[in-house]
């Protein structure tokens, strides 16, 4: 039996060899190259510049530093993609080589880009060596002695041309704890060791449980200009007043930020420090999920341009909040509005509605879940639902709403021809509601009579469905031409 199987694992082996496509010409030269390093060092010069990129790929792969470092040195590019170098088990001897065959360039090289989709039309000359992306990451690990200290940035001005480092940065604490260790590190210790001859250009920056005077000594590196999208997750109460203004008036810098996305925000949160994101031109997508700010709305959303994108999750909204957003310039703007885990029921009739009927002309995605709304509420706002004729989602579920209720809006709503999917609750006669959060003893029997009801009665306003009851524990996401019901497991009790 080992004979069998040894001899069949072989014959695998051969198939897959000969299926391999042949290596060509220049792959050939390249490897033959890469066998003697200090002829193919002397040999760049006189090197044809087609040739280098597979000869970068081939350096790489093989972890020829030496080569590496003379490859960059003579990069007759203006953009050098390292991409490939996150599949690889790359090492910091081959950042370095990359980073040592800059400090040593003739100056055509102006980009060295770790991310897998930069945008060419900034280069008239791209080469790359991979499309995979390289994303910078780091984790909490044992302090290190060669750490960043801000004594460092004391450094005479370069007398060369810049050279942008393009990357995705994501940045994890622990329990408040950070420290910075491993590839991080290196880069932010060249970049402020370069006297202003390198700049870091992140685009996504991610940082979750890190120190606010960790993040303001980290962004005093990059290049703020450069960031497009910003996430920070921070669960931490505690914080110095004085690091959070620092902090938000970094951000307010962001010239190109688009994207702003605020998780876990302490409740003690001082919302007067939002007032300094009012710089930011180009917004377009602001999150915030799980802080407080009830009454402070207007301090987070004084913006010079209206945004696209607004999430508010869970931020204790009032009545002031609701009125102030169908006044403000976003109104006309918002094409996706979420306001999900809010207490809304104060806001309707009211506040709510003139919403509604501000955001009709662009909304497209619109989310209640979760806000506390009674049948008679959800009523109160069909009107203005009904003219959202962008509206493509809707979604309404953990709000305690019967049967003859979800029939009245999904009646109502059949008319938007462009609303594709639409989340109900489950009806309030297949469960036992608690409170508006929580429910027990799911009857599924009614439950797939009510929602055969439902198709059939979409079946009869000439809207198509392909929907099916889903079981319990499942979260339905069913096209409304499609309409589905939504509902979680049972909720502990208690």
């Amino acid at each position: 039996l080992h004979r069998v199987r040894r001899r069949r694992d072989l014959n695998m082996r051969k198939v897959a060899m000969s299926r391999q496509d042949p290596l060509s010409l220049v792959d050939l030269a390249a490897q033959s190259l890469l066998s003697d390093e200090d002829s193919i060092v002397r040999a760049l010069e006189e090197l044809p510049a087609d040739l280098f990129p597979t000869l970068s790929i081939a350096a790489f792969d093989g972890g020829h530093t030496k080569t590496v470092t003379a490859i960059v040195q003579a990069w007759p590019f203006p953009c050098l993609r390292l991409g490939s170098l996150r599949d690889q088990s790359i090492t910091q001897d081959l950042l370095e080589a990359v980073l040592d065959g800059w400090g040593a360039g003739r100056g055509t090289l102006k980009v060295l880009d770790f991310t897998h989709d930069f945008e060419r039309s900034n280069w008239e000359e791209c080469s790359e060596t991979s499309p995979v992306p390289f994303v910078i990451t780091h984790m909490l690990e044992e302090p290190e002695a060669d750490q960043l200290t801000p004594s460092s940035r004391e450094q005479p001005q370069c007398d060369r041309e810049p050279v942008e480092i393009h990357t995705d940065l994501f940045l994890d604490g622990l329990f408040g704890f950070f420290h910075l260790s491993g590839f991080p590190s290196y880069i932010l210790q060249r970049v402020e060791k370069s006297h202003g001859c390198l700049r870091l250009c992140c685009r996504t920056l991610v940082m979750n449980q890190v120190p606010f005077h960790s993040l303001v000594e980290i962004l005093g590196v990059l290049e703020l200009e450069a960031i497009r999208e910003l996430r920070l997750h921070h669960r931490s109460g505690f914080c110095f007043q004085s690091d959070l203004i620092r902090f938000f008036t970094q951000v307010g810098q962001m010239s190109n930020l688009g994207n702003l996305i605020m998780s876990h925000i302490p409740w003690d949160f001082p919302a007067d420090c939002f007032s300094l994101l009012s710089p930011l031109g180009h917004l377009q997508k602001l999150h915030l999920i799980f802080g407080c700010l009830s009454g402070q709305l207007h301090k987070m959303l004084s913006l010079q341009k209206p945004l696209e994108t607004l999430v508010i999750n869970g931020c204790r909204l009032t009545e002031n909040d609701i009125t102030y957003l169908s006044q403000s310039i976003h109104a006309a703007r918002l094409k996706e509005l979420v306001l999900c885990s809010n207490n809304l029921s104060e806001t309707v009739p009211g506040p709510l509605e003139v919403l509604l009927a501000e955001v009709s002309g662009t909304l497209q995605h619109l989310n209640l879940r979760s806000c506390r709304l009674k049948e008679a509420q959800l009523r109160a706002l069909l009107p203005a639902l009904c003219c959202c004729f962008c509206l493509r989602s809707l979604v309404f579920f953990d709000n305690v709403i019967s049967t003859s209720g979800i029939m009245n809006v999904l009646q109502h709503l059949a008319r938007l021809k462009e609303l594709k999917r639409v989340q109900y609750p489950v009806p309030a006669e297949c469960v036992v509601y608690l409170d508006e959060y929580r429910w027990e003893n799911l009857n599924r029997v009614e439950l797939a009579r009510v929602h055969t009801k439902l198709q059939e009665m979409l079946q009869a306003l000439q809207r198509t469905t392909s929907a099916s009851p889903c079981p319990a524990g499942l979260f339905a996401r069913v096209p409304f031409h499609s309409a589905s019901y939504s509902h979680f497991e049972q909720r502990a009790i208690g």
